[in-house]
């Protein structure tokens, strides 16, 4: 944290002068040269950012954006872009029965009763004004609706173009509502005035990400120091830490391992920022995986280990399977990933074959003639992997499993009729449902008082405890543009 005092300490020695009686953030601005003001300021520039920082220009709010990465989006212009909406024009025109109590289920089920409950009616009850609001801003969705996993009914909309669509366009309406944006701009500190109301942040223009570093923001001194400030609100829309090996490996030391396919500038920094000033920390340990394979496709197959050996039952879901092949590759003592392995019958069974040959086409599949090739493409011991295989097969004749998978389910696939079809199963940290607690308005609390950090926000992938053990597929949308709107609503009240 940047105070006030210590500024004042900083700059002493370099002959800057320092009123000594000063209660208000004007005053303060009189200390403090800021290199730039705006109303609000907005740190991060993902699905979240923009639509807050969209709801605030539309309303004639002098907004700055910062973005630490050489382009904008983070995470969001990797997402597809599902969005649960409750009572949406085309849940109407499909005749879909829908209602709060019902998504509210889905919500706590994938939750497992960890989500705090005021934010999943956040969620629910303004999505469709999210909805609403993102089409009036120019984002396109497409004529008809998902029936996703762990919904009950069928409530996703599709983005048409993906993420990246969806931040084009948010940012092309930002910056025709007069929205400034900064690039490479890095945040380092929050600056407080003595009340301890946030009224600027201390940043780093002209800052490179250095992906070779250890850890970015502790090693990385690139940059120029600037001051700005915040005449209104600054908000965090900074994202998660699923790139912070080091944090992420404190917070669960199970998660080490794991890959992410997140944005490289997924990193800690934002977060320690907030907790620096006292915000509260929640539910830092949970995780959430992708598997780069659907998982109700496994049980069509085996997974090997290193040593060509089965370790688990195939058939369970994306977070249960991902921690058990963390948790054995931690028991025996490797970072190499499991093998999927799938023979022609297994291969022709999954849910979605259009989708399982576009891995084939895109390299993350193969597909091999002979177990010996299989073998000799991901180093396993041929004759151990093909004693597993056998060992395999005979449960099936016996409909006895040695891991228990329910054999009735795998429509008689087996492992002996080429070609062979594998993969490596990498458990990917895709999203960190921890983050700083905020209020349904999205204002920071106090660790200290449990009160609003004033002139602090917290939007997004930035909060924790929205989602629980598990977010809910196509639910990150609907949380990043409810929170958004939420709070440049709340900031709106101050004007």
């Amino acid at each position: 944290m940047l105070s006030r005092r210590n500024f004042i300490k900083g700059v002493a020695g370099v002959g800057l002068s320092a009123p000594l009686a000063l209660n208000a953030n004007d005053n303060l601005g009189k200390d403090i040269k800021f290199d730039e003001i705006a109303d609000v300021i907005i740190i991060g520039s993902g699905v979240s950012a923009h639509i807050c920082a969209a709801y605030l220009v539309k309303n004639k709010i002098d907004v700055l954006m910062i973005e630490k990465m050489d382009r904008i989006g983070g995470n969001s212009v990797l997402s597809q872009q599902d969005f649960a909406v409750l009572n949406s024009d085309l849940q109407i025109k499909a005749g879909i029965k829908d209602s709060e109590e019902l998504f509210l289920n889905d919500l706590n089920k994938a939750g497992a009763g960890y989500n705090h409950l005021e934010h999943s009616l956040r969620i629910i009850r303004n999505s469709n004004e999210a909805y609403e609001f993102a089409k009036s801003c120019g984002v396109k969705y497409a004529d008809k609706l998902k029936f996703l996993g762990g919904h009950s009914v069928a409530r996703s909309v599709e983005t048409i173009g993906g993420g990246g669509a969806c931040i084009s366009t948010l940012n092309e309406f930002f910056i025709k509502h007069n929205g400034k944006i900064k690039n490479e701009t890095k945040c380092d500190e929050i600056i407080q005035d003595e009340s301890g109301k946030i009224i600027g942040v201390s940043v780093r223009e002209n800052y490179r990400f250095n992906r070779n570093l250890a850890n970015d923001d502790r090693e990385n001194l690139s940059g120029d120091k600037k001051h700005y400030k915040a005449r209104l609100a600054v908000v965090f829309a900074t994202g998660g830490f699923s790139r912070d090996i080091e944090f992420r490996s404190i917070v669960n030391p199970r998660l080490r391992l794991a890959k992410s396919p997140s944005s490289l500038g997924q990193t800690a920094g934002a977060l320690k920022q907030m907790l620096k000033v006292g915000a509260i920390p929640t539910q830092l340990a949970l995780s959430r995986f992708s598997f780069g394979i659907p998982t109700e496709d496994l049980i069509y197959g085996i997974m090997v280990d290193c040593n060509a050996k089965r370790f688990l039952n195939e058939d369970g879901d994306r977070q249960g399977l991902s921690n058990k092949i963390l948790a054995h590759m931690e028991k025996i003592n490797t970072t190499i990933y499991p093998i999927i392995i799938f023979d022609s019958i297994g291969f022709a069974n999954s849910h979605d074959p259009n989708r399982m040959q576009s891995f084939i086409t895109a390299g993350k599949m193969k597909k091999f003639d002979s177990l010996s090739d299989l073998a000799n493409n991901f180093k396993l011991n041929e004759n151990d992997l093909s004693k597993t295989m056998q060992d395999y097969e005979t449960g099936i004749s016996n409909n006895k499993d040695e891991f228990k998978k329910d054999l009735s389910k795998i429509k008689n696939s087996s492992m002996s009729k080429a070609p062979f079809y594998a993969m490596t199963a990498a458990p990917g940290l895709s999203y960190t449902p921890g983050g700083v607690y905020a209020d349904i308005n999205m204002r920071v609390l106090n660790i200290s008082n449990y009160e609003p950090i004033k002139g602090l926000y917290a939007i997004g992938e930035a909060t924790g405890g929205v989602h629980g053990q598990s977010r809910l597929t196509s639910c990150s949308i609907p949380d990043c543009m409810t929170s958004g709107i939420a709070c440049a609503k709340d900031i709106l009240k101050g004007v």
